[in-house]
C-alpha cells in the first residue's frame, strides 16, 4: 500500500508556499507521492486575471518533471460538473483502491472542514495532512484536530512546513507593476509567466 499526499488548489499560480507544503508533508510522513489537483473553476467565477485551464495545468506539469515524486490529476478539469472534495477523493480511491490517500489542506480550510459537502463523511471516510498557515492560531487548529478526532474518529496530521506568506494576488500585482517574481514561484513557473504573457 502506498500513501499519497493530495494537494489541491487552483493553483494561479503554483508558487513556493505550495512546494513548501508538498515537499515537507513527502518527508516527514514518508509519503510514496504527491498528487498535484488543479482545481475546476467556474466560468462564473473567472476574473480577467485568471489563468486558463491549459497554462494552470502546464505549470504543475512542470513542477511534476522537477519533482519525481510529484503527479498532476485532471480529474476536476476534466469535467465541467462542481467540484466536491468529497466526490474527487471518492474518484481517485477507486483510480488507487489498494491506496491510501492523504488530502492536504490550510488550517484556514481545516477549521471549517465539518461543514463542506459531505463534511462528516470526509471527515471519516479519509485522511487529512494538515499545514499551518501564517495568521492561524496553531492552538485553534489543535482544538479543532482534537474535535475531529475525537467526534469522527478522524484520521489527521500536522505538518512543520515553512509559513511562507505568498499569495496569488500579491504574484498577480507584482507581475502588474513589472516586478520580479522570483522570490514567490519557482525558477520554472516564471519563466513559464514571462514566456505566456501571463497575468498582464
Amino acid at each position: 500500500m502506498n500513501e499519497i499526499g493530495i494537494l489541491g488548489g487552483t493553483f494561479d499560480p503554483f508558487h513556493l508556499g505550495h512546494l513548501s507544503i508538498a515537499k515537507t508533508a513527502l518527508e516527514e510522513f514518508d509519503l510514496d507521492e504527491i498528487i498535484l489537483l488543479p482545481a475546476n473553476v467556474s466560468p462564473f467565477k473567472v476574473g480577467r486575471e485568471m489563468a486558463d485551464e491549459a497554462d494552470r495545468i502546464a505549470m504543475l506539469n512542470l513542477i511534476a518533471a522537477e519533482n519525481k515524486q510529484f503527479t498532476v490529476s485532471t480529474v476536476e478539469t476534466d469535467t465541467d460538473e462542481v467540484s466536491y472534495t468529497y466526490r474527487t477523493l471518492g474518484i481517485l480511491q477507486k483510480q488507487m483502491p489498494d491506496d491510501k490517500l492523504w488530502f492536504i489542506m490550510g488550517t484556514d480550510s481545516f477549521v471549517s472542514l465539518e461543514e463542506w459537502y459531505k463534511g462528516e463523511e470526509l471527515l471519516r471516510e479519509y485522511a487529512f495532512i494538515v499545514a499551518p498557515r501564517p495568521g492561524s492560531g496553531i492552538a485553534d487548529v489543535e482544538k479543532t484536530v482534537n474535535k475531529y478526532r475525537k467526534k469522527y474518529d478522524a484520521s489527521i496530521r500536522i505538518v512543520h512546513n515553512e509559513m511562507l506568506d505568498i499569495s496569488s494576488t500579491e504574484i498577480k500585482q507584482a507581475i502588474d507593476e513589472g516586478a520580479s517574481i522570483e522570490c514567490f514561484v519557482p525558477k520554472s513557473i516564471e519563466r513559464y509567466i514571462d514566456e505566456h504573457g501571463l497575468y498582464k
